[in-house]
């Protein structure tokens, strides 16, 4: 079954957007660290993790996943995801706004993880 393999992959996007769908009042104060930028952070991690889940599943199904068609997959897959998140909380979401430079951090994330899968995970 070819979605088994990107299960993990699901569950993280499920995830990346339950967070994504808090109204901003909801978030405790307290949850955030005094760092400065820490949403852009956190956004770029989710993003990276989305998308090193997505090329681990991808890897499961193909044989040649060096390809540059299957990183183009994975990022594309990342990117608009993020961006109809974004969208969402602009237009659906109660108390969220979209913010381009998450939309940044999320596309940085994605791409940096294609790179760590690449050198850490192919190249072991």
């Amino acid at each position: 079954m070819f979605i088994k393999s990107f299960w993990p992959a699901v569950i993280w996007g499920i995830f990346i957007f339950i967070m994504s769908s808090f109204p901003g009042d909801d978030i405790p104060k307290s949850f955030i660290i005094n760092i400065p930028y820490t949403d852009k952070i956190i956004h770029f991690f989710m993003y990276f993790l989305l998308t090193i889940l997505i090329m681990i599943g991808t890897l499961k199904k193909v044989k040649n996943i060096l390809t540059i068609r299957y990183f183009m997959f994975a990022f594309f897959i990342s990117f608009f995801y993020g961006f109809f998140l974004e969208v969402l909380q602009d237009y659906v979401f109660i108390m969220r706004n979209a913010n381009f430079m998450d939309v940044i951090a999320n596309s940085a994330g994605s791409f940096i993880g294609l790179f760590t899968f690449y050198y850490i995970i192919l190249k072991k």
